[in-house]
């Protein structure tokens, strides 16, 4: 096998499973760990991955292109998540939605919904939006980050600066208990921060597949959140763990 078709079989597994370590890589193409690593080197040098202790892990951005072709569709899990949220949200309260397909699962919810005002960067969720007359929507200005449907940047900051909100409902790239809540980029780091701030209570979408996971930027302690929604796929073990540091943790079915 020639190295850029190693390679290419390398993001492609990469793609399946998100992390790989350089021993799993010996294994499946009988090669030597120096030969992976120089592979790996070069993969990281393309902006394909990012190299690790041992292995690698997929780059956040290209996690995030699959997401966007596969993620904004509807599965049970979003669902789930979504329906429950929807409980904690009150007629003429100001409701911030960050962008991400678990929040526009909760769009989609809402769309019947009377009597609200809803901030969000969000584009596919102002468009879920925009034709209920009994919802006030704003959306957030600024730069659009091309193929994820989203805005950021100084204007919108400036403006969640000047907005006072009951709550905001966001989705991290990744959770850990040691790094909290993960976003990709220093950008979207800035826009869930300043959402945080304009909002007297933050609760947190996360899907159970983005636990145990970090990301590239914090934008928030697990102790900013009132309560996190998550599937039944969460482990009892990670449960516990969260709630020990403070944070409530409702299984949505």
């Amino acid at each position: 096998m020639f190295a850029q078709e190693r390679r290419d079989h390398i993001i492609s597994y990469l793609k399946e499973k998100k992390r790989i370590e350089v021993k799993e890589l010996e294994e499946i193409f009988q090669v030597s760990g120096a030969t992976l690593r120089t592979d790996l080197r070069t993969l990281e040098q393309e902006g394909k991955l990012v190299r690790t202790h041992g292995g690698a892990l997929l780059k956040d951005d290209e996690i995030q292109k699959e997401d966007n072709l596969i993620s904004r569709k509807c599965n049970p899990q979003k669902r789930a998540i979504a329906r429950e949220a929807k409980r904690y949200i009150n007629e003429r309260e100001t409701i911030i939605l960050d962008s991400g397909s678990t929040t526009l699962e909760l769009a989609r919810e809402l769309k019947d919904a009377k009597d609200l005002k809803i901030i969000t960067n969000d584009l596919q969720i102002a468009l879920e939006l925009q034709e209920n007359p009994w919802i006030d929507l704003y959306l957030v200005g600024g730069r659009v980050r091309n193929r994820f449907r989203l805005t950021h940047g100084a204007i919108g900051l400036d403006f969640l600066k000047g907005i006072a909100a009951n709550k905001v409902f966001l989705s991290p790239n990744a959770l850990s208990v040691f790094d909290g809540a993960t976003t990709s980029n220093e950008e979207m780091q800035a826009i869930k921060q300043a959402m945080i701030r304009a909002s007297a209570e933050a609760y947190m979408l996360c899907e159970s597949s983005k636990i145990g996971r970090r990301s590239f930027c914090k934008f928030a302690s697990l102790s900013e959140f009132e309560m996190m929604f998550t599937d039944e796929g969460i482990s009892k073990r990670e449960k516990e763990t969260l709630e020990s540091k403070g944070l409530i943790v409702k299984i949505c079915k």
